[in-house]
């Protein structure tokens, strides 16, 4: 990575940099600005141009990547990145200082969870791409909304000459996750060089894999979810749900309520409550894959008193097995660049853009029938199955009879059915497949034109179109026809579906009822087929902008010119979520008497999930903006200790159709008292409007989980004890409260909020910059940035909803408490007593968000003949110190901290060493993450491993050109296969410490050139 002083053929002349619209010498920027060029991208073999920033020590957790298990149905595998950690939503990426239509989903149920105009960065190719500038907080008065935390410029390759393709294979050292990349790029000077067209395409493919595909992540270690309070939360290790079972756990009821304080069937199955078919030996049983009944083997019970749902070892289903450690992810892109010179003044341009990229999970959660989640017989709930079953083997239905009629909890003696719980991962893969297809075109004119004055002025006008379409193919299961399937009856020796079965009115992949199998994996892919529904939702963006503006010298000052910027922007967004007609559900009860536990219609749903409502919204900005940049003092007006001096202001006023009118402006600053070291520092007011999922989101109700601050574990911790403790005893919660709100689902719903204001922000950069005579080659920058944004747009989760309510000085006055609902009509001594019954959340102006860091660049690079003749040697170290990162839920509250936890470590760095002679280009490189605490926001001994260890891993590239027409390399990530540091992956951080997942990663290359 390249510093904005880094020796290059932009330094002595005059140029346009991202974050200014006036044209100045590179090295005289007063922003902190950085830069990965082409050749950087190149050297590590990255597919995306996501991957690299995401490794910059500046970029947090990505909004969203093909990383982690948590991937959306809605746009699997997109990437968003997180500059400063500020939220993907307040990062601004363009290409060529031009905006670029948002990939992101206008619905809760998207990639973010949440709005944003955010770019999809997986559709840029990367092969195109000149270089990548980076400019912390200082970019919202030349661009306009969203660069709160700063601004990403893709700048492409421009008067392209002549043919390069190159391919590229890589694979892990253990054999796994392919990938494979070819490129070209080609471009002609037509017209005695007046003119010029480039091309390029680019295929990429590679395969993803699995939580259990490496031994780290498939250890699945946890921190116990439901301590005593005893001492410090402990690790354990394989982490298992034994009374959920992808075969099948027979029971003899549903509900218990004599065993004192565990009345709930968040307790069924386990080994205190035996509520299950047992053998002779008392042991409680469920259905092996063929259909048997074995013995569970419940391992070692964790949390308060024995009767969390979850185990540490055992046979118990394990979430593991559905969880997505990096998805399938394919793309394809064609690209053109075309400019013609009318004039010696006047140039017309253009671009065309079709991008495409498709991500695939492996795995998901599947849909589960257990009292976990609702009553027997309800969707979700355990199914209730006939003991004559034609699927029931005799052992089986045997023991079931024998269990019905001994044991105390069953509800009859004689009943003739009992309760199955199932984590149906043979019926509903949840494998998702979504499509993100962009479409852009960019046509306008530019050139110099005098009027009366000597020197000319410098005019752009252009007209920028982007159409994203999001489509997703997701298999899901249907629940007509599941219930169809699962009730089976033998008929004349076959089984087959119980007559009079009629089907769901939403097709699935086969119409012809297939009985399913139960009991153990032997379902029929008829039977699949069968209760399988193909949904299919799409998303559609489209940006329509038009900017004309026009920079150039004013008059002459003693150090140089007066030189100003002046332009107007109409910018009109739209975007339209079509959820399906599978996820919207029906309008009409379709089988009136079924209800869930709010009293809605169960049947207005056609599978698992809550009806998902299409969201359609749209809005325009007209917008003018300025600039003013004072070269007040230069080394020829020879003042002492003033070697150079200047001021640079802009302002931008936007008229928001939905958010109101704003202004966003900054004034800035650069002072050099000798040749050797210049002062910078700056103020911005910028701002964000709200997007169209925070402002039209209609109200859309879910099912989720939260973490309820007035468990026992919680309630004296947090950013203000005392008073969360007060606020949980106020509310009527017991003192030794044990949640299950992390353990079962709720009901939960969002709604939009049209009455939502622009975000405001204070940004103060300040920093300097040194470039020494003696030590030619050398530069170094320090950046101090300190971002407040005081209303910042915010959907509470539902734990953050929860926490506002009870960490608030105003309890229970403040907004978030009336979205808290409890349930006190279980008998106090229950454990169903004072749980979470119904947690609402929006999107509101009330937070709270600050950074506060520093960054720093060095950069040197020198010839080393005494490394061989014509040799160069070089380094380059990136570094973030973390000081502030957090989050307050309203003003006045106490924040969370964000900062110093895993992904935001107080230090990142990167450095590298390059090397450089004839043909020969050989490059290490050191990735840094400084250790960083599980929670910062808890007692250091909450946890018994309260932190998370340092992690380095090291690169290698190495590129050889044979001759002047062909090149190889090869690129070693994590090269001495560093691990992920301890306690992953208990402490979580999969997308941070990935490398050290993944393990040892090759690639190998080679390119032609013409």
């Amino acid at each position: 990575m390249s510093s904005d002083t880094a020796p290059d053929s932009d330094t002595d002349r005059e140029i346009v940099v991202t974050g200014s619209r006036i044209a100045r010498r590179g090295t005289e920027t007063a922003s902190p600005l950085q830069t990965i060029t082409s050749q950087d991208l190149d050297a590590r073999g990255y597919q995306t141009v996501a991957q690299a920033l995401n490794e910059q020590p500046a970029f947090g957790v990505p909004g969203a990547s093909p990383v982690g298990f948590n991937q959306s149905g809605f746009g699997a595998g997109q990437s968003f990145v997180n500059f400063l950690g500020l939220g993907s939503q307040r990062t601004l990426t363009l290409v060529n200082g031009r905006r670029f239509v948002s990939g992101n989903t206008s619905s809760i149920f998207g990639p973010t969870g949440s709005g944003g105009n955010q770019v999809d960065l997986n559709v840029i190719p990367t092969k195109l791409i000149d270089k990548v500038e980076t400019v912390a907080a200082i970019g919202a008065p030349i661009y306009g909304s969203d660069a709160i935390a700063g601004t990403i410029n893709i700048i492409l390759k421009r008067n392209y000459q002549g043919f390069d393709i190159d391919g590229q294979t890589g694979i892990s050292s253990r054999g796994d996750a392919p990938d494979n990349r070819i490129r070209f790029l080609a471009g002609k000077n037509f017209a005695e060089g007046r003119g010029n067209i480039t091309v390029s395409g680019e295929y990429n493919v590679s395969k993803g894999l699995l939580f259990t595909d490496r031994a780290q992540t498939a250890s699945d270690d946890r921190f116990d979810v439901a301590p005593s309070g005893s001492g410090p939360q402990p690790i354990y290790a394989n982490e298992r749900i034994p009374s959920i079972s992808p075969y099948g756990i027979p029971l003899v009821t549903d509900f218990i309520s004599t065993a004192p304080g565990a009345q709930s069937s968040a307790y069924i199955g386990a080994p205190n409550l035996n509520v299950g078919i047992s053998n002779a030996a008392g042991q409680q049983l469920k259905f092996d894959q063929q259909g048997n009944l074995v013995p569970i083997d419940f391992g070692t019970v964790v949390g308060s008193g024995g009767t969390s749902i979850f185990s540490s070892g055992g046979n118990g289903f394990s979430l593991r097995d559905v969880e997505n450690l990096v998805t399938d992810i394919k793309r394809y892109s064609a690209n053109a660049e075309f400019s013609y010179d009318i004039s010696s003044n006047l140039r017309f341009f253009a671009e065309g853009w079709y991008s495409v990229s498709e991500g695939r999970n492996l795995a998901s959660q599947p849909v589960y029938n257990s009292a976990l989640f609702a009553g027997g017989g309800s969707r979700d709930g355990n199914l209730i199955v006939s003991i004559n079953n034609p699927y029931l083997n005799p052992a089986a239905r045997t023991a079931i009879i024998n269990s019905i009629k001994t044991n105390p909890f069953s509800d009859s003696p004689t009943q003739n059915y009992f309760y199955l719980g199932r984590a149906n991962v043979d019926l509903s893969s949840g494998v998702s497949t979504g499509k993100s297809e962009v479409v852009r075109g960019v046509a306008g004119f530019d050139g110099e034109v005098t009027i009366l004055q000597a020197r000319p002025w410098r005019f752009e006008g252009y007209i920028n179109y982007g159409r994203s379409h999001v489509t997703s193919r997701n298999p899901e299961l249907n629940e007509q026809n599941f219930l169809n399937a699962i009730n089976a009856v033998s008929s004349g020796g076959q089984i087959t579906c119980a007559p009079g079965a009629v089907n769901s009115p939403i097709a699935t992949v086969s119409a012809t009822c297939a009985p399913i199998n139960p009991f153990g994996g032997q379902v029929s892919q008829a039977a699949k087929d069968y209760i399988t529904t193909i949904a299919t939702p799409e998303n559609i963006n489209n940006q329509y902008d038009g900017v004309v503006s026009i920079a150039g010298p004013l008059l002459k000052l003693p150090g140089g010119d007066l030189a100003f910027a002046l332009g107007y922007e109409h910018r009109a967004e739209n975007s339209r979520f079509k959820p399906g007609a599978f996820y919207q559900g029906a309008t009409t009860d379709l089988y009136p008497g079924d209800f869930d536990q709010n009293g809605d219609p169960i049947d207005l749903f056609y599978g698992r999930s809550v009806p998902i409502q299409p969201v359609y919204g749209a809005y325009h900005t007209n917008e003018i903006f300025g600039e003013l940049n004072a070269d007040l003092i230069s080394p020829s007006n020879a003042v002492p200790f003033v070697h150079q001096l200047s001021i640079q202001t802009a302002g931008r006023y936007i008229w928001n159709s939905i958010a109101g009118n704003d202004p966003t402006y900054t004034v800035q600053g650069r002072y050099a008292p000798l040749p050797d070291i210049a002062f910078r520092g700056a103020y911005t007011r910028a701002v964000r409007a709200p997007s169209i999922t925070e402002a039209f989101n209609p109200t859309s109700s879910a099912f989720g989980f939260a973490t309820d601050v007035c468990d026992q574990s919680l309630r004296n911790q947090g950013p203000a004890p005392a008073t969360r403790a007060a606020n949980c005893a106020a509310a009527g919660v017991p003192a030794n409260f044990t949640s299950l709100s992390n353990q079962r689902s709720f009901f939960t719903y969002v709604f939009g909020n049209p009455k939502l204001q622009n975000e405001k922000s204070d940004n103060f950069t300040v920093g300097a910059v040194v470039t020494p005579r003696f030590l030619k080659g050398f530069s170094a920058t320090i950046d101090y940035i300190d971002i407040k944004l005081q209303n910042a747009i915010s959907q509470y989760s539902n734990s953050q909803v929860v926490a506002a309510c009870y960490d608030a000085a105003t309890f229970p006055a403040n907004q978030f408490c009336s979205l808290v609902t409890r349930d006190f009509s279980a008998a106090p001594a229950s454990s169903g007593y004072a749980q979470l019954k119904q947690v609402g959340s929006s999107y509101f102006n009330s937070a709270q968000l600050r950074y506060k860091g520093i960054l720093a660049e060095v950069e040197y690079r020198t010839r080393s003949d005494f490394l061989g003749a014509g040799s160069h040697i070089g380094f380059s170290v990136n570094y973030q110190y973390l000081d502030t990162l957090s989050t307050a839920a309203t003003a006045g509250s106490a924040p969370t901290n964000t900062g110093n936890s895993v992904g935001y470590s107080r230090h990142k760095g990167i450095a590298t060493v390059r090397y450089d002679i004839g043909g020969f280009f050989g490059q290490v490189q050191v990735n840094y993450i400084g250790s960083a605490r599980v929670d910062p926001d808890t007692a250091y001994n909450f946890y018994s491993v309260p932190k998370v260890g340092a992690f380095t891993y090291v690169n290698l590239s190495l590129r050889y050109e044979v001759n002047k027409q062909f090149s190889i390399n090869a690129d070693v990530d994590n090269l001495f296969n560093a691990k992920a540091p301890f306690p992953y992956p208990a402490s979580g951080g999969t997308a941070t410490y990935f490398q050290g997942i993944i393990g040892t990663y090759l690639r190998f290359g080679a390119a032609v050139h013409f």
